[in-house]
């Protein structure tokens, strides 16, 4: 089978290895060779690059960063600068702001929502219902954080931010012409402490896509939450008082949902129009004229991550970098990684037959969406104005949002793209509810993937990431959807195969919860990582690579004239270049956040994982019981 795969990647010549045993200066030049490899992999891999990259005005530097300055710098033409003030958005806060109820507050917010895609008490979204994958469905969900949760919860952290972040609400107000400033600031902050109080953690909102969410019809909704749902569904246009509608929607916190209810109740009619006068302000900042956008980026930016403001050409870019040979080449080069997982399920001796067949049932219906969307949206109906940036942002906004509510009940298509990912989207993504693969030109782009490189070079960067979305199919969350992207049990001895799963999931969360994130200038203790929040990416990674390794050598095996590289210089290659992939250097600031981040630190990533890989030691011929070989190896997925 890999044979046949492999064979679209290379034309068969002599011998699968070549005869070069030195590591080329593109690598090496990153390296440290004083470390042992088997003490500190990712000092090993990172060190020379560690020690002579600057943080200058960015939080961090990483392959992901680099790529995505590069994706800025593809085109010259920019937007010109937004010299309007309040006015883009003057008739949205005219209406909040004349609103003469609570039930004309919130309907009115819910409008401006619909038009805008800003945020506000709940969060309606359309996506493949998990009662039915193969039909949209209608979801509330929380509309996310302003901050990160633990900003909120540790006073040492809420001490150093409440001041600039009270600064910031209030200048806003400021600028947009309240006398009362101080006191809407205030308001403000006492709804985003009592609210954030109620957002559920990361680790329950990724369990949250296969729980049995609470399926209501939308007048049952109404009828129990009329303020923090019903309104919002009025505003988007939603008629629920008819009979005969049978329209339903999923809500998936209901105790956030309860607790909202009550909050907004309590509120008066002046502090709630203050409230979403701030949504509203707070929404557009990036996009308004400077006074605004320095405002935002001056706390969000500099206060939390370290960051300078953003020139504006950042807004835009577009240039073709995905070919039909590059096309061709990915899809044949994640099949060779496909193979390798399902090689793998052959070897988990942990499964049943059934359920292993029922594993390669899903594999095989992984879907594709590789570059770029084959049928990009348009918006031949619009009209555009040059010189209204926000204006033209709204007509957008208003379009998808229209598209996606006419999806409800109608057949779930495979093939679009989320609105949000376009080919200049710089990640990859596996999205559960679709069983898709989603693969941007942007991400496929050097150093992440270089068709002109060696496989070592490309299994150990690109074939490593790829793995690890393959592999979140099949995580403890994505585990529990099928092929199709329904929550089904798929899974025979349902109880028996749980528990082992469970065991060695918990493998993962006692290893990366002992390990310490210290500060990269003074190496002082800053917080230790949270293993359980963290699972599903590190059962990621940990397959990720396992796979990627795997497809390489079963690649230069079956291809003849795979490699330049000796044997043991291409493996060698394999794994530097995929440790030099998580090559980052963070400020403290930056290594904090990663406390309510559900992807751990480079270093810890990489660490990780080559810890559980005997491969790894084999390559290195690492002691036993060394730092990168433990006696305790954490493996789920063979």
């Amino acid at each position: 089978m890999v044979k046949i795969i492999v064979a679209a990647l290379s034309a068969a010549v002599a011998s699968a290895f070549g005869t070069i045993s030195e590591l080329p200066r593109e690598i090496s030049s990153l390296m440290d060779e004083t470390v042992d490899p088997c003490t500190d992999f990712y000092s090993y891999s990172c060190g020379t690059w560690q020690n002579n990259t600057l943080l200058d005005d960015n939080q961090i530097i990483n392959v992901q960063t680099v790529l995505a300055t590069a994706a800025d710098k593809l085109v010259e033409k920019l937007l010109m600068p937004n010299t309007l003030g309040l006015a883009p958005i003057e008739d949205h806060l005219k209406a909040i702001r004349s609103a003469y109820s609570t039930v004309e507050a919130i309907f009115r917010g819910a409008a401006i929502a619909k038009a805008t895609g800003m945020p506000l008490f709940v969060k309606l979204t359309v996506s493949g219902d998990n009662a039915d994958a193969t039909r949209y469905a209608l979801y509330a969900e929380h509309p996310g954080l302003p901050l990160q949760k633990f900003f909120f919860e540790e006073p040492v952290l809420w001490a150093a931010i409440e001041k600039p972040y009270r600064e910031y609400i209030a200048t806003t107000f400021t600028l947009a012409g309240r006398a009362d400033a101080e006191a809407a600031a205030d308001v403000v902050m006492a709804f985003v402490r009592a609210s954030t109080g109620v957002q559920e953690s990361k680790r329950r909102l990724q369990e949250g896509v296969t729980s049995s969410n609470n399926r209501l019809s939308l007048s049952a909704a109404n009828a129990s939450y009329p303020l923090g749902v019903g309104l919002q569904l009025q505003g988007f246009g939603f008629d629920f008082h008819k009979e005969c509608n049978t329209n339903t929607i999923l809500l998936e916190n209901l105790y956030y949902v309860d607790v909202i209810e009550k909050l907004l109740r309590s509120l008066s009619v002046d502090e709630l129009k203050t409230i979403i006068e701030y949504n509203v302000l707070n929404f557009n900042a990036p996009f308004l004229s400077a006074p605004f956008s320095n405002a935002h980026s001056e706390f969000y930016g500099k206060v939390l991550y370290g960051h300078e403001p953003l020139p504006r050409a950042t807004i835009c870019r577009s240039e073709e970098v995905w070919t039909a040979d590059t096309a061709k080449h990915i899809e044949s080069f994640v099949q060779t990684l496909e193979a390798a997982f399902e090689t793998g399920l052959d070897s988990a001796g942990w499964l049943d037959d059934t359920t292993r067949a029922n594993a390669k049932t899903k594999l095989s219906k992984l879907n594709h969406l590789f570059g770029g969307p084959k049928n990009p949206k348009t918006y031949p109906t619009l009209t555009f104005d040059p010189k209204a940036y926000i204006a033209n942002r709204n007509k957008v906004s208003a379009d998808n949002t229209a598209f996606k509510l006419a999806q409800i009940g109608t057949a779930v298509d495979r093939q679009i793209w989320e609105t949000n990912v376009t080919a200049q989207t710089v990640n990859a993504f596996n999205q559960r509810e679709t069983n898709a693969l989603t693969l941007p030109a942007a991400f496929l782009q050097p150093p992440n993937y270089d068709a002109k490189a060696d496989p070592a070079e490309n299994y150990g960067t690109i074939g490593a990431t790829i793995g690890h979305e393959i592999t979140h199919g099949f995580d403890d969350v994505g585990r529990l959807l099928d092929g199709d992207g329904k929550v089904t049990q798929w899974w025979t001895a349902a109880v028996t195969l749980t528990k082992t799963f469970d065991e060695k999931s918990n493998c993962f969360i006692e290893q990366f919860g002992s390990l310490d994130v210290k500060s990269e200038f003074t190496d002082d203790l800053i917080a230790k990582l949270d293993g359980e929040l963290i699972l599903p990416e590190v059962v990621a990674d940990n397959g990720g690579l396992n796979i990627a390794y795997r497809a390489y050598r079963d690649y230069v095996h079956a291809v003849a004239d795979a490699t330049k590289y000796t044997k043991e210089a291409g493996e060698k290659i394999f794994w530097i270049r995929y440790g030099q992939s998580w090559c980052a250097k963070n400020s403290d600031a930056n290594l904090l956040n990663f406390l309510g981040d559900e992807h751990p630190p480079n270093r810890h990533r990489l660490v990780g994982a080559v810890q559980n890989l005997a491969d790894f030691a084999n390559v290195f011929n690492c002691p036993v019981d060394s730092p990168m070989n433990l006696t305790k190896k954490c493996v789920l997925w063979e």
